[in-house]
């Protein structure tokens, strides 16, 4: 079957998303609820530490761009917000969806997060339905689509 033929109703792309990370029980349950929200069509970029997405993120171009981030905000030596301003202010990378991950409960935090560009802080453990609704918010899922299956893991 060539391309044209295609199903309309399946995707032709997957979701790509960066996942700054450096707790693997977070990662396991972060990839786990969004393969339950957006599909197993997805391909996750994994960074587990501020350096690593450091070095990652002006290596990006127009082409190969993630259509989503997720940055934890508790890296060590604050490195989450060393992240989100460095997504924030390359130019291939500020469009995107960001969305930050926290255990904090410090409103200047949050605060600071947003100022800095987030388009949400959700908090741990990340949860399917403030995940949903935030996706559909920043307009990265319709509100009633559903999820395909298929996925690709890069570390």
């Amino acid at each position: 079957m060539e391309n044209d033929d295609q199903d309309p109703s399946l995707p032709s792309f997957c979701t790509r998303i960066f996942l700054v990370e450096d707790n693997p029980d977070h990662v396991f349950i972060a990839l786990t609820v969004m393969r339950q929200v957006l599909g197993d069509e997805i391909e996750m970029i994994h960074a587990q530490s501020a350096e690593e997405a450091l070095e990652l993120i002006p290596r990006f171009t127009e082409s190969d761009r993630p259509d989503l981030f997720f940055i934890d905000l508790r890296l060590p030596e604050n490195g989450g917000f060393s992240v989100l301003s460095a997504i924030r202010n390359n130019e291939i990378c500020a469009p995107v969806p960001l969305f930050v991950i926290t255990s904090s409960l410090y409103d200047r935090d949050i605060a600071h997060s947003y100022e800095l560009g987030a388009s949400a802080v959700l908090s741990k453990p990340l949860s399917r339905a403030r995940l949903r609704e935030e996706l559909a918010r920043v307009g990265a899922l319709s509100p009633l689509e559903e999820p395909n299956p298929s996925a690709t893991y890069r570390h």
